[in-house]
């Protein structure tokens, strides 16, 4: 499991970069952002870096280019998540991604989960994917217009509508499936769908 609780101050921001920090105006330019965060235990909980950063002082936040989210798991590497940008409250509580944002399974990156915008809620533990929510996989294909990981548990829940297409390889069956909600166990490897009227309910490992 993830966990994801966070502290970081400014202090440790500064101190995480691993090159330049420049002055602009009242904002403070940081080049090669890196900021690992460890468990109590001394174990790696995630690492968010950046080729190019800004904290703006005036409201508090930090402006990330090409945000890269690196998750672990037992102190080793679990799954990625990248945007064109993002930005960090200086409340230490939310962190919004835009662009281009792909989750990456580090043991089969065949497996990925993109959206246009995600928003990681820390005191929640959880991660919405927002705007053409799409699940690749080389047997699946499904899409949704919202997701949430539940860092809890490594559930990602796609919302109604789901559209979802299963190419069978070893045969020329193609199917599809609607549903009203679907479930994607990132540890596991499994998908399971569900619809209100109980018409359709299934699980598929792959």
């Amino acid at each position: 499991m993830i966990k994801s609780f966070l502290i970081f101050s400014i202090y440790l921001l500064l101190s995480s970069c691993t090159t330049s920090i420049k002055k602009i105006d009242s904002n403070l330019a940081i080049d090669d952002f890196s900021l690992t965060h460890f468990e109590i235990n001394g174990d790696k909980s995630y690492a968010i870096s950046s080729p190019k950063s800004v904290f703006i002082k005036d409201i508090q936040i930090y402006k990330l280019d090409k945000t890269k989210i690196l998750f672990f798991e037992d102190n080793k590497e679990n799954y990625i998540i990248n945007s064109k940008k993002s930005s960090v409250s200086n409340s230490n509580k939310d962190i919004k991604l835009e662009g281009d944002v792909k989750l990456f399974d580090i043991n089969n990156k065949a497996n990925t989960i993109t959206a246009n915008k995600a928003f990681w809620n820390i005191d929640r533990n959880e991660i919405i994917l927002t705007g053409d929510v799409i699940l690749n996989n080389n047997s699946i294909n499904l899409i949704s217009s919202k997701a949430v990981l539940e860092n809890s548990n490594d559930i990602v829940k796609f919302f109604n509508p789901v559209k979802y297409r299963y190419l069978n390889n070893s045969s020329n069956l193609n199917y599809k499936v609607r549903a009203d909600n679907a479930y994607y166990d990132l540890e596991k490897k499994t998908l399971r769908f569900e619809t209100k009227n109980k018409r359709i309910k299934s699980k598929i490992n792959f």
